[in-house]
């Protein structure tokens, strides 16, 4: 039983292995647009303003051969602000993971055009700035979108710039001076990033 186990093991590794070349690294990343946002008190709901600086860790099964698709994840850790018309903010930080299904429009030794869809979820706590109340708020996100990049092969790394849209919807909690009620946002943005693979 542990032989045909280790086996399986060995089979699925190499098999990868000659599928994908697995890479590590690191990624910068910007967003910014706008959206809506409301408490549950809220007979309308605001508009708001909403912008994203994240750094994280970046894990990518770069396609090998002639494989159009590949896998990247990337794990970030994020300061994310939203601001009213009236220039009261929720200054928030939190992490977020972000999966990314690449599919080549063109490939070659050492150059790929992807183009894919994603799927983000994040959790962020943080504190109202700039406004007349005090507000302490945690919140989680969930997103889609689309992204479109390069792989250029730098020697032994890629460098991999990307941009991007992401649709996404906010929910939490906001507690002032003891008082707490639910809110919800949702915001569209547009990205940049870009990431170092080794």
């Amino acid at each position: 039983m542990k032989k045909t186990v280790l086996m399986l093991m060995v089979s699925l590794f190499l098999f990868s292995s000659n599928a994908f070349a697995v890479k590590f690294g690191a990624f910068l990343d910007v967003s910014g647009g706008s959206g809506e946002a409301e408490w549950e008190s809220d007979w309308n709901a605001w508009d708001i303003d909403a912008r994203t600086a994240a750094v994280g860790f970046v894990f990518d099964t770069v396609a090998a051969d002639n494989r159009v698709f590949n896998y990247r994840m990337n794990i970030g850790i994020a300061n994310q602000v939203l601001e009213d018309d009236y220039g009261a903010e929720l200054d928030t930080t939190g992490f977020y993971v972000e999966n990314i299904f690449g599919f080549a429009l063109i490939k070659k030794a050492d150059f790929c055009w992807w183009v894919g869809p994603l799927v983000r979820v994040g959790f962020y706590s943080g504190e109202s700035e700039n406004s007349l109340s005090d507000i302490d708020i945690d919140y989680f996100e969930l997103g889609i979108g689309a992204v479109t990049g390069l792989n250029l092969d730098v020697g032994r790394s890629i460098l991999s710039p990307s941009v991007g849209f992401r649709v996404s919807g906010l929910a939490g909690e906001g507690c002032e001076a003891g008082w707490c009620e639910d809110f919800e946002a949702s915001t569209v943005t547009a990205f940049a990033n870009i990431a170092l693979l080794f």
